[in-house]
């Protein structure tokens, strides 16, 4: 059978010519008939057939192979599919799909799983699979969703139907914690304020719900706050680095996830800016050095004070002549020594004019949280020097009396060594450092179990120690030449970053803590695996308090070959966990594990709906409808018919196909062309010639 769509023309020569040659053709037929001339008829019968013959007419004959259409079934495989009985009900959706369709050679049937931890994409999926094959062969897709997804476009226009197949159930009940506003950096001593909301649909917006707060410090604040509103939430900024609170929702016993009802509240310490004070006993070099470090630091304020005239010191000396101040003790001591984060005594000799009593207002300082540094000189053992002080008590390290005076290299030792504040101008065990000699030392002797000696000097004393007092931290250099670096003596040496990495870990950079625990989730999501780097006496112990029921769970350390000690805690629950870890001497150090899953799109929200994808479905034509109240009927459709219907879903019939064979047949064959051109010039000459 010969149809239209096997009908052709090829012309011989280009359209424009042709149909000038038509229009002259016709114009020539017209004067012929206006003069009356005989064999008009004749002559534009012959016309008619050139041009005929130039349009070339064909006829193909093929011999076609119908193509299946292809069906796309996207299968939402996404963490939050795995609740209730959501996996069931796509896997019976896709059995139905193939108990149709697999024995159908019109269809081509494909089924794609589409994973997602963190949110689902499904769209990108589609456009993927779509990239490979005809578009002109689609005949529908088929998605298999809780309908949450995450990346749905603006538009699309697939030439097919969308259809879209709810898993889940109408009833399912999920309140939630969602954050509006979070805060990146906070200012140390302030607090951060955080704008959530508390869903529930259930509840009238207003309504009070109940929530448990944990902090970082272990405490449990329990407030209500109005249901489906935004709400401020504030937590203190105790410290520099990441702050971390757990905003908890109490769960309902028919919820269908649980695990996006809590929220991790997170922000960054930071000082508004680090407050030093320098108190100098004498114009020295190292002086210069503490000066140059301190004002480098755009962080840093930095106050100083060298002291040479007690403040009761009066005379008649002119204003305009006077050189020195009266030092301001009560101001510095009593008023504002708590707004400082470091205090220096550099080579500090009292000269009257610290009484013993400011100096304990130091003490306290440092016990309440604060820092203090002394760099020992001669002066430190002096009969009006700070070693017999409470002050010098506070130390770390006790004064036999002793100055050495001879040439020495410092040294980071093998505590230094691990020790974040000389560890980075440690270099290689095997190498040896070219660094300048220093050539007087204080003779001490450690007290303080707990300090830390990091470098040592002479005979191997200690050079530079370390301790925690308190909430706060205090160590003491035992040399005061440590400008000899700085200038560049005997080759120098890094003084200026063991400085700034002192001050810094005396005003309590999380950076340079000596002591850390790392934690992890074990494989299984069982368990939590906690490594701690240790300086000093063997762990012992690790608890951890549980969030939501906070009871202590505990367990042992064991050492590992690289020096690092080893607990596993066996708690499933997700969220804010509080880590106590403590060693054989009863000293403890706090940890905190987060669970951060909850902030991910995909467990943020978890309810299923028809919603999100209910107009990309309907300006494809397609059917959305939930798999609980039944599977809709699967349809062959044309074009241009509708695609969907309340309980059925459509697919095209694209009737494509691949031609196997063709031949192309003239209409007009050339010979038969020249037979008839020749019959019609006979009969138009014997016309002419009566």
């Amino acid at each position: 059978m010969i149809s239209l769509q096997d009908f052709q023309i090829n012309p011989l020569i280009t359209p424009g010519w042709l149909g000038i040659l038509a229009l002259i053709g016709i114009g020539l037929v017209i004067l012929c008939l206006m003069l009356r001339l005989s064999g008009g008829i004749w002559r534009a019968g012959m016309m008619a057939l050139l041009l005929i013959g130039l349009l070339a007419p064909q006829f193909t004959d093929q011999s076609r192979e119908k193509l299946s259409d292809i069906v796309l079934v996207l299968a939402d495989r996404s963490a939050s599919q795995q609740l209730g009985n959501r996996t069931a009900q796509t896997d019976q959706a896709i059995e139905a799909l193939h108990q149709k369709y697999d024995n159908d050679p019109d269809i081509d049937l494909r089924v794609e799983n589409v994973a997602g931890e963190t949110r689902t994409d499904m769209f990108a999926a589609l456009d993927r699979l779509l990239g490979g094959i005809p578009r002109e062969r689609l005949a529908g897709v088929v998605m298999i969703t809780d309908g949450q997804v995450h990346d749905v476009p603006v538009s699309l226009h697939l030439d097919a139907p969308l259809h879209a197949l709810i898993t889940g159930t109408r009833d399912e009940r999920d309140r939630r914690l969602q954050m509006h506003q979070n805060v990146d950096y906070g200012i140390v001593g302030k607090d951060a304020e955080f704008i959530v909301e508390a869903i529930d649909p259930d509840i009238t917006a207003g309504n009070p719900i109940s929530v448990t707060l944990l902090q970082e410090d272990g405490t449990v604040r329990r407030f209500n706050v109005p249901a489906n509103q935004k709400t401020s939430i504030t937590i203190p900024i105790t410290h520099a680095g990441p702050v971390i609170a757990e905003l908890r929702m109490t769960a309902l016993r028919d919820e269908t996830d649980t695990t996006n009802n809590r929220l991790i509240l997170e922000t960054t310490g930071v000082r508004d800016r680090l407050r030093v004070l320098l108190l100098s006993g004498e114009p020295h070099p190292g002086e210069r050095a503490w000066r140059n470090l301190l004002r480098a630091d755009p962080g840093v304020d930095l106050v100083h004070f060298t002291i040479l005239r007690p403040p009761e010191k009066g005379d008649d000396t002119p204003i305009n002549e006077l050189a020195l101040i009266p030092f301001p003790i009560r101001d510095l001591f009593e008023v504002r020594l708590k707004q400082f984060d470091l205090v220096i005594f550099d080579r500090y000799q009292r000269r009257g004019v610290l009484p013993v009593q400011y100096l304990e207002k130091v003490v306290e300082y440092v016990q309440g949280g604060g820092a203090a540094l002394v760099v020992a000189g001669p002066e430190y053992i002096a009969p009006d020097g700070l070693a017999d002080t409470v002050l010098g008590q506070m130390m770390p390290l006790d004064a036999t009396g002793r100055i050495l005076e001879q040439g020495f290299i410092p040294t980071v030792n093998d505590t230094g060594r691990l020790h974040p504040v000389t560890s980075a101008i440690a270099g290689p065990r095997q190498a040896t450092h070219r660094w300048g000699h220093w050539y007087r030392q204080i003779e001490t002797r450690q007290t303080n179990a707990q300090a830390m000696t990091v470098m040592t000097g002479i005979n191997d004393l200690p050079l530079l120690t370390m301790s925690r007092v308190g909430e706060g931290r205090a160590a003491i250099l035992t040399s005061d030449q440590m400008w000899l670096w700085q200038r560049g003596h005997d080759g120098g040496g890094p003084i200026a970053e063991l400085l700034r990495r002192l001050s810094h870990w005396l005003m309590k950079e999380p950076a340079l803590e000596e002591n850390t625990i790392t934690t992890t989730r074990s494989a299984d999501d069982a368990s939590l695996d906690l490594t701690w780097r240790k300086i000093g006496a063997a762990p012992q112990t690790a608890t951890a308090i549980d969030p939501v029921t906070l009871s202590a769970i505990n367990a042992p350390f064991t050492r590992q070959s690289d020096q690092t000690w080893q607990a596993n805690i066996p708690i499933a629950q997700h969220g804010l966990i509080r880590i106590t870890a403590r060693d054989a001497k009863g000293k403890s150090q706090t940890a905190l594990h987060v669970d951060r899953d909850v902030l991910t799109s995909e467990r943020r929200n978890t309810t299923s709906t028809t919603e999100i994808l209910g107009k990309i479905v309907a300006a494809n034509n397609g059917y959305i409808g939930r798999i609980e109240n039944g599977l809709p009927a699967f349809r062959r459709v044309t074009r241009e018919s509708s695609w969907n219907g309340p309980k059925w879903a459509g697919m095209v019939q694209t009737e494509s196909y691949r031609t196997l064979i063709g031949t192309t047949n003239n209409l007009l064959p050339l010979p038969a062309l020249a037979i008839i051109g020749v019959i019609l010039c006979l009969f138009g000459w014997r016309r002419e010639t009566r």
